[in-house]
């Protein structure tokens, strides 16, 4: 089995916790999304933008841990 390659950055402990509190964030967004979207408003590039912070967030945290 191939051994995991290491991090070309650490992540300070600071940054991990800002990358938890963007999680946070996101789930709130996705609530406030859904509220909209019950008023008949056209959410679409909102949402792309979150799926980008979540795979930015993802792509982060493989890359950096």
């Amino acid at each position: 089995m191939a051994k995991k390659a290491d991090p070309l950055v650490e992540l300070t402990a600071e940054a991990r916790e800002h990358l938890d509190a963007m999680q946070a964030e996101i789930e709130a967004s996705e609530r406030n999304l859904a509220g909209l979207e019950e008023l008949g408003m056209d959410v679409s590039r909102l949402r792309e933008k979150i799926a980008w912070a979540k795979k930015a967030r993802e792509v982060i945290l493989k890359t950096m841990t």
